[in-house]
């Protein structure tokens, strides 16, 4: 059976739609400079809108080992470093306190466990320095959305073993309120959100696109028929796009933030 991990080809198609723009928007609230930390760097897309002279060492983490090599080969620099490891179970104690980070579109992957997240970010950045955050939000632009995407797990939920309760991918946004409940070391400088629809041209596209909120919908599954159960949530989840009863849009944060402190 195709395995359906997104690999960095796909990760780059998904990201030419939306995620570039989202990181160049992103990365423009500022100039990273210094240590900088890039968690969840994927295939190290940040460097692409970052001045390396500007950097001393730049630390990029993230669990895929198809996307660290990728980023290895396109991003090889004598100040630049890829980790393949979990975030939150990677010490960066033997670090300096980096002088700016940035979690982009990430966040959301580690709910329940994103205060952890920030207050480990927090942790890693100096006095003053910068955390570059982008997140998904929650909104009402598309309300079929989540209808129509529960709709479909439970049909195929019904087909396949389940081992966890139901979760669909817009469980995994987050509230203004919420987001800035755990922000409480930093002071927020600069603040953007953009809404809007995507479209998608083939299944391709479309399951790549659904993939990076794909996480907690696809460990609903048992692993012996995880690949076969997500295939075909996907597959009735684009049926219903083909027949205009789906639609699919993105709400995201984009926040410059400082660390307190002298």
């Amino acid at each position: 059976m195709e395995n359906l991990r997104c690999g960095p080809q796909g990760f780059q198609r998904n990201s030419r739609q939306v995620n570039k723009r989202c990181l160049e928007l992103l990365l423009s609230l500022a100039t990273p400079q210094g240590n900088v930390l890039d968690v969840g760097c994927g295939t190290g897309n940040s460097l692409l809108f970052v001045d390396l002279n500007n950097i001393e060492q730049y630390i990029g983490i993230d669990q895929s080992k198809d996307k660290i090599t990728y980023a290895n080969l396109v991003h090889a620099a004598p100040n630049v470093r890829f980790i393949i490891s979990d975030f939150l179970t990677y010490s960066l104690d033997h670090f300096s306190p980096f002088d700016a980070v940035v979690c982009a579109a990430c966040l959301q992957g580690f709910i329940p466990q994103e205060q952890t997240v920030i207050d480990k970010l927090s942790a890693a950045i100096r006095p003053g320095g910068d955390l570059f955050l982008s997140c998904a939000l929650d909104f009402d632009y598309l309300p079929d959305e989540r209808f129509i995407q529960e709709r479909a797990l439970m049909e195929i939920r019904h087909q396949y073993p389940c081992i966890t309760e139901p979760v669909v991918f817009d469980d995994f946004r987050f509230s203004r309120r919420d987001i800035l409940d755990t922000l409480h070391d930093f002071d927020m400088v600069r603040a953007q959100r953009i809404e809007e629809t995507v479209e998608f041209e083939n299944f391709s596209d479309f399951r790549d696109w659904h993939w990076g909120a794909s996480t907690q919908v696809r460990r609903q599954f048992d692993e012996t028929i995880r690949e076969q159960a997500i295939t075909d949530y996907y597959q009735t989840l684009y049926a219903h796009y083909c027949a205009g009863r789906y639609k699919t849009a993105y709400s995201t944060g984009l926040m410059l933030l400082r660390k307190k402190g002298d």
